[in-house]
């Protein structure tokens, strides 16, 4: 009998096997147009095959780069199931059971990442935030602002007089800075989080540019509607800003 590969033992791989099954439930009760959809797909796989690097890696430190990576991917699932409710293409109840399961997930690779000196480890690590949330990211108010800027497009993008491409960039965008930021909570150093920090932020600006365009070719939504999303970038990028030097003061 072919004996399997080490990866295949680990109950934290067999849990992201679970949310395979659950991600493509997910997907197949929302829109594949919005961009979030293919970032699932990606981070999802990313998780697989991260952990299976880490457990085939015999140096600390390379193993610890791939748990930061299996990591950040998971909590970037979990920001694209919060943009299918931010876009109200789901309900919190809906994605509830797919963001325990990454929570679980996190947990175990938190605890690998600390004990990582040993060849495996997966006890768990309380992952769950003193406020209750799955996820610390969910706790940051720039996360929350970026969730609303996400509502805010999807609620005025039919009223733009634009093309149908470059709506879609604005969804690429705005669902970039949202990602990002999840992401690079998940990453284990500081000069990791700074990057996706700034990624992030880059992410805004073009957000920014991109609505200006949309907004040039007439829409017929109020100019307090549009002003409402330009506010909202406005502050999440000092945000970000902000963010980024103060993690960058840490490292």
């Amino acid at each position: 009998m072919t004996q399997p590969f080490g990866h295949e033992k680990l109950k934290v791989y067999q849990k992201s096997m679970g949310f395979v099954s659950m991600r493509r439930t997910l997907l197949d009760a929302v829109p594949r147009r919005i961009a979030a959809c293919d970032h699932l797909d990606r981070a999802t796989e990313s998780i697989l095959v991260n952990i299976a690097h880490a457990s085939s890696s015999w140096s600390p430190k390379e193993r610890i780069v791939y748990l930061g990576h299996a990591s950040g991917s998971a909590l970037e699932c979990a920001a694209c199931m919060d943009i299918f409710v931010a876009k109200c293409l789901l309900a919190a109840q809906d994605i509830y059971p797919g963001k325990s399961l990454l929570a679980e997930i996190v947990s175990m690779l938190v605890r690998m990442r600390e004990t990582t000196a040993e060849r495996v480890c997966e006890e768990h690590a309380q992952y769950r935030t003193k406020k209750g949330k799955l996820f610390s990211h969910e706790n940051l108010d720039v996360y929350q602002a970026e969730l609303q800027l996400v509502s805010w497009v999807e609620s005025v993008s039919s009223q733009f007089a634009c093309s149908s491409d470059l709506l879609s960039k604005l969804d690429k965008s705005s669902t970039s800075i949202v990602l990002n930021t999840a992401e690079g909570n998940g990453r284990f150093t500081g000069a990791d989080q700074v990057k996706f920090l700034r990624i992030a932020y880059k992410a805004t600006v073009q957000s920014a540019s991109l609505l200006d365009l949309a907004t040039a070719d007439g829409c017929s939504c109020t100019q307090s509607q549009v002003e409402e999303g330009r506010d909202l970038l406005r502050r999440i990028a000092a945000m970000l800003t902000s963010l980024s030097k103060a993690v960058g003061d840490d490292t």
